[in-house]
Formats: C-alpha cells, sequence, structure tokens
C-alpha cells in the first residue's frame, strides 16, 4: 500500500514506522488496558515500562498482576485512584491525570504520574492507552530547569 500511485509522501512515511518500533523508540513507559470498571485487562506495556517498574518480560507482568490494571495500584489507593480515573473520564474528557504508587515486580512502589487517554479500538473496545512518568524524577529535573530560569530572570533583572 506504501507505494499505490496517487498515495502522497507523507503517508508512505507514516506507514513506513510499525507499531513495535514505535512503542519501543519512545521516551516513556507505557500500558494498554481495558477501559472497563470491572475488568482492567491488560493488553501491553513497553520495554521501557517492564524496565521501569522492574517486570523482566510481559509474562512475569501479566503473572504477577493477574493482567489487571488494579494490582499496578497500591492497595491502599486502589478506590481513591480508579474512582478519580473514572470521573475525569465521565465528566467528558478524553484524558485523565492522577499521581498514583505503582507497584513494582519485587512489591516495592514508584511514585509515578500516569497520563491516560481513553480510546474506542476496533478489536478491544475501549481502552486506555497510559504514560506513566517517575514523580520524583520529573520534580528533580523541573525542580532544577525552574531555579535554572529564576536565576536568568533575577540576572536579567539586576
Amino acid at each position: 500500500m506504501a507505494y499505490r500511485e496517487g498515495l502522497q509522501s507523507g503517508v508512505r512515511k507514516q506507514l513506513g514506522f510499525a507499531f513495535k518500533d514505535i512503542s519501543e523508540h519512545l521516551p516513556g513507559a507505557f500500558i494498554i488496558y481495558r477501559a472497563d470498571r470491572k475488568n482492567d485487562e491488560l493488553f501491553y506495556a513497553n520495554n521501557e515500562f517492564l524496565h521501569m517498574s522492574g517486570y523482566k518480560d510481559i509474562d512475569e507482568l501479566f503473572r504477577l498482576t493477574k493482567k489487571s490494571f488494579r494490582n499496578l495500584i497500591r492497595e491502599d489507593e486502589q478506590q481513591q485512584i480508579e474512582s478519580s480515573i473514572w470521573e475525569q473520564i465521565d465528566s467528558g474528557n478524553e484524558n485523565d491525570y492522577i499521581h498514583f504508587h505503582l507497584r513494582k515486580a519485587d512489591g516495592t512502589y514508584l511514585s509515578v504520574l500516569d497520563h491516560g487517554r481513553i480510546v474506542d479500538s476496533q478489536q478491544h473496545g475501549r481502552v486506555f492507552y497510559v504514560l506513566f512518568m517517575d514523580w520524583e524524577d520529573m520534580y528533580i529535573r523541573y525542580n532544577k530547569i525552574l531555579k535554572d530560569k529564576m536565576k536568568d530572570k533575577n540576572a536579567y533583572i539586576k
């Protein structure tokens, strides 16, 4: 199809990237899971997510979480986090933003920012695509940027 006559060159270039290429080279950890309040089945996690959360492979992730997004959330936060996600979605938003403690493979927790988007998939119905960022790492990096900007601003004022 990429070489079909009349196909614009921009479309040809887009078709040259396979999902695996994109998902494994994006600068972020992400998962895809079923957007259902009762059945939040995990479908996919990229290598960045597996590395960030300490799972050796997708099979270990599925086994230790019983393929449930809920089981990635620290138990004492599960109800509040799920309610907040659905409240944001039920308010008409496609995106949700939430901070929680992600359960890692070794049973420890990582503080993360979850940016999710609900979409309709022909194959799987409603699903969430979720990007995760390490909360503490983000804080350290952005705090440094803000401090540097303030120094520059103060130097300019003087």
